[in-house]
């Protein structure tokens, strides 16, 4: 009877020993993986990164995972008590402004980031889903500068998308094919009263 008594109390020992042992091997994991995700950022021109909650989510960046990281505070803490976030750069274009241009205020200037060389410009009304309008190469003018804003501008072509742009606006989207990404939609009206402004420079 001993000697089952010590054989079982043996086996639960070994038992608590395994359970008490595991986060802690769990946790030198990850570690170990948030080092190479870190060593792997600098090979990937910081496509990812690790940032503390003290940091934030730096702008152009979107969150992966949130994490728990002995380097970092524990204090500004992420949703759920995290204290560091995996990221990631995020390849989507970005409107900053938009706006209508040329003498007759019948084109639509854009300004913003990330414009892949293909990028194309969508046209909606703005109650409807229906896509009234598509501008892809030549019927569309692109500028993607290295060190500065991206802008890009069309001449609305058909009637129904030049009467709807005076009267109630123009939600366009900027897509890129490549990344199959798109920025969000934003709107765009010509101006009711004007007296012939200078073209914008982007305009075609």
């Amino acid at each position: 009877m001993k000697k089952h008594l010590s054989f079982y109390g043996l086996l639960l020992l070994t038992f608590l020993i395994t359970i008490s042992c595991q986060p802690e091997e769990d946790l030198l994991l990850e570690e170990s993986n948030i080092n190479e995700i870190e060593l792997n950022t600098d090979k990937s021109n910081g496509d990812f990164l690790v940032v503390c909650s003290t940091q934030g989510i730096p702008p152009g960046f979107e969150l992966v995972q949130y994490l728990n990281v002995s380097g970092c505070p524990n204090y500004n803490l992420f949703p759920g008590g995290f204290n560091a976030a995996l990221v990631q750069r995020n390849d989507a274009p970005q409107i900053f402004r938009a706006g209508a241009g040329c003498n007759d205020n019948y084109c639509i200037w854009i300004v913003g980031e990330n414009f892949e060389p293909e990028a194309y410009i969508d046209v909606r009304t703005t109650t409807g889903e229906t896509i009234i309008g598509t501008y892809r190469g030549s019927d569309r003018q692109i500028n993607i500068s290295a060190n500065g804003d991206d802008t890009m501008s069309i001449r609305l072509r058909s009637e129904f998308e030049r009467q709807q742009f005076a009267q109630n606006g123009l939600r366009i989207w900027v897509v890129n094919p490549e990344a199959r990404k798109w920025a969000d939609g934003r709107t765009v009206r010509r101006p009711r009263d004007f007296e012939e402004p200078p073209c914008d420079p982007i305009c075609p």
